[in-house]
C-alpha cells in the first residue's frame, strides 16, 4: 500500500481535534522510532464546518514508502455540552441511566457477553458508595448536629475527590450520552452521524488511495458503525474502482450500546456492515481494557446474520516498556487508550502501522512477520500478496 485515508472516530473523551491529532501524531513518530523507520507528520487542516481535522503521515522504510492522509472525524463539542452540565445533575442522570439499565436487564447482557464489563459500570457506583460511607462513619464519629454537617462535609469531598481523580463525573455523564444514544432522542448526534456518512461516502469515492481503513475507538466505534451502515445503505455499490475498505474497532463499545433493548438503529446497522461484500471487519481488545467487551464478536453475541469481525487479542505489556507498562496497570484509562498511543516494542499490534504500513490491513501479514530487522520488507510479503 502506498497511499492510504484513514477515518478516525475518538472516544468519549474531552480532547478537541487538534489534541487528537497530536495524539496519533506522536503515535506515528513512535511507530517510526520503534521499528527503524523514518516517519513524517504534517499539518493539521479543518474542513469548513469544524466537523473533520486532517493531517498527513509518512513512514518510510528502506524498501518502501506509505503515505496516509488521517482525517480525525471530531465530535468532542457534544461530549464538552455533556461535561459542561453541573456535576450533581449528571451524578443523579448517570445513576438513573445506570437503574434503567439494571431493570430492563441490559446489565444481565453485559455480564453473559463479558462479565469484567460489570466492573466498569460499577466503578462509579463503588465511588459514590464509598463517598457516602465515609461521610456516615465521620458523622458518627463526631456525632450531633456536628456530626451530621462533618459528614456532609465528607461525604461532598470525596465526591469531588472522585471527580477529580477518577473522573466520577466523566463515567456518568458517558452512561446518559450512552443511553440517548440507543434511543435516538438527541438531534445533535444524529446529524454527527450524518455527517460522518458523507465523509465516508466521500472516501470511498477516492481515487487518489488504493485503502480507505475506518478506525473507531471505544464509544466512537458506535457512531462509526451507524454511519458507515448509512453510507452503505446510501450506495451499497461505490463507482469503480474504488479503494478498498476496512473497519477498524479498538477497544469498541459497540455492544455497550447494542445490547439496550431501544438501541433497533444499532443493531441494524451492524447487521448490514456484517452483510457488506469485500469490508475487512477486525476487532482489538485486550483483558486490561475493562471499558471493551474482551473476545465478544458483536454479531455472534447479537444473534445476527452474517460474517462477525475477525477478533484479534492485545497484550500492553507486550507493547511497552516497563515503566510505561506499570503506568497503564495502575490505570483504567490509560488500559483503554493504549489502542491509539503508541508501541515502544514491536509487536503485531500498532495503530501507526495501521494506518501508514505498507500491509493492507486485515489482508497482509501482521507489521511484525511483514517487516524485517532494518524495517525493511521481508519474504512474508511475497506470501501474503499470493494469499
Amino acid at each position: 500500500m502506498r497511499r492510504r485515508l484513514v477515518l478516525h472516530v475518538p472516544g468519549y473523551e474531552p480532547l478537541d481535534a487538534a489534541a487528537q491529532a497530536r495524539r496519533l501524531a506522536r503515535t506515528v513518530g513512535r511507530t517510526a522510532t520503534c521499528w527503524g523507520l523514518r516517519g513524517v507528520t504534517g499539518p493539521a487542516t479543518a474542513s469548513a464546518d469544524g466537523v473533520v481535522l486532517a493531517f498527513p503521515a509518512r513512514l518510510v522504510g528502506p524498501d518502501w514508502e506509505t503515505e496516509a492522509e488521517i482525517r480525525i472525524l471530531d465530535w468532542h463539542d457534544l461530549i464538552a455540552r455533556d461535561l459542561a452540565v453541573p456535576l450533581p445533575a449528571r451524578i443523579g442522570g448517570g445513576l438513573i441511566a445506570l437503574w434503567a439499565l439494571l431493570l430492563d436487564g441490559t446489565l444481565g447482557r453485559y455480564g453473559r457477553a463479558h462479565w469484567r464489563y460489570l466492573m466498569f459500570v460499577a466503578l462509579p457506583v463503588a465511588m459514590l458508595l464509598g463517598a457516602v460511607l465515609g461521610g456516615v462513619l465521620a458523622a458518627a464519629l463526631v456525632g450531633g448536629w456536628v456530626g451530621l454537617a462533618a459528614g456532609a462535609s465528607v461525604a461532598a469531598g470525596l465526591v469531588l475527590l472522585a471527580n477529580r481523580r477518577a473522573h466520577l463525573g466523566h463515567l456518568l455523564a458517558d452512561w446518559v450520552f450512552a443511553r440517548d444514544l440507543a434511543r435516538g432522542t438527541r438531534p445533535d448526534i444524529a446529524a454527527r452521524i450524518g455527517r460522518f456518512a458523507a465523509e465516508i461516502t466521500a472516501a470511498r469515492h477516492r481515487r487518489d488511495a488504493e485503502e480507505v481503513v475506518l478506525s473507531g475507538h471505544s464509544l466512537g466505534m458506535v457512531l462509526l458503525a451507524e454511519a458507515l451502515a448509512a453510507s452503505l445503505a446510501a450506495e451499497p455499490a461505490p463507482p469503480r474502482p474504488a479503494p478498498r475498505l476496512a473497519l477498524v474497532g479498538l477497544g469498541s463499545s459497540l455492544l455497550k450500546i447494542a445490547l439496550m433493548p431501544e438501541a433497533t438503529g444499532l443493531r441494524a446497522a451492524v447487521a448490514r456492515i456484517a452483510a457488506a461484500p469485500g469490508l475487512a471487519w477486525l476487532e482489538y481488545t485486550s483483558r486490561r481494557d475493562l471499558v471493551s467487551f474482551h473476545r465478544a464478536d458483536p454479531v455472534a453475541v447479537l444473534g445476527l446474520a452474517g460474517r462477525g469481525p475477525h477478533m484479534e487479542r492485545i497484550h500492553p505489556r507486550a507493547m511497552l516498556d516497563a515503566p510505561a507498562w506499570r503506568r497503564v496497570r495502575r490505570s483504567m484509562l490509560r488500559a483503554h487508550r493504549i489502542y491509539v498511543t503508541g508501541n515502544m516494542r514491536r509487536y503485531f499490534y500498532d495503530w501507526g502501522m495501521i494506518a501508514c504500513g505498507p500491509g493492507a490491513v486485515g489482508r497482509d501479514a501482521a507489521p511484525d512477520r511483514l517487516l524485517g530487522a532494518d524495517g525493511a520488507l521481508a519474504t512474508a510479503t511475497a506470501g501474503a500478496a499470493a494469499a
